[in-house]
């Protein structure tokens, strides 16, 4: 699902979450111990069961008292709205981009990204070593979504 991604990005990127994420692998390995060899396995668990995992374990943490859990994280932990509003343009620092189909019909185009990410490399789905580097990533943007963790949770406080 679409919507889990980008909140995993989101979670993956987020200096505060970090530490969770350390701990989640740690709680993986010692859940799952024939496989904490194999790197690819254990990520692929991490990303299909860390959202739920961080959000039952911010919610332990809520219930103890002086649980030093920061209201960022708690909006984090409890996910984004469902409801994601989509934009043909968006402009971040001063630069506009904009979606494919918006620059279809203009002469200057600004849809083209780029991306440094630290990642999983692979030499086929059967690699046991993978290698954990500085990957380039070239796409166009199709969508724009703004993702909101706030409106949700002041809706229940």
């Amino acid at each position: 699902d679409l919507l889990n991604q980008a909140h995993l990005y989101v979670l993956e990127n987020t200096e505060e979450v970090l530490p969770y994420i350390e701990q989640h692998m740690i709680h993986i390995k010692a859940a799952y111990p024939k496989f904490r060899k194999r790197t690819k396995w254990l990520q692929d668990k991490h990303n299909s069961t860390f959202i739920q995992w961080l959000s039952f374990k911010v919610q332990s943490e809520l219930e103890e008292d002086n649980h030093g859990v920061s209201e960022n994280l708690r909006w984090l932990a409890a996910g984004p709205n469902m409801a994601v509003p989509l934009y043909r343009s968006y402009l971040i620092k001063g630069i506009k981009f904009n979606i494919k189909a918006q620059d279809d019909a203009r002469t200057t185009q600004n849809s083209g990204v780029y991306l440094l990410a630290h990642t999983m490399q692979v030499a086929s789905a059967k690699d046991k070593n993978p290698i954990l580097s500085n990957m380039g990533f070239y796409g166009v943007i199709q969508e724009i979504w703004d993702l909101d963790y706030q409106s949700l949770q002041s809706q229940s406080l």
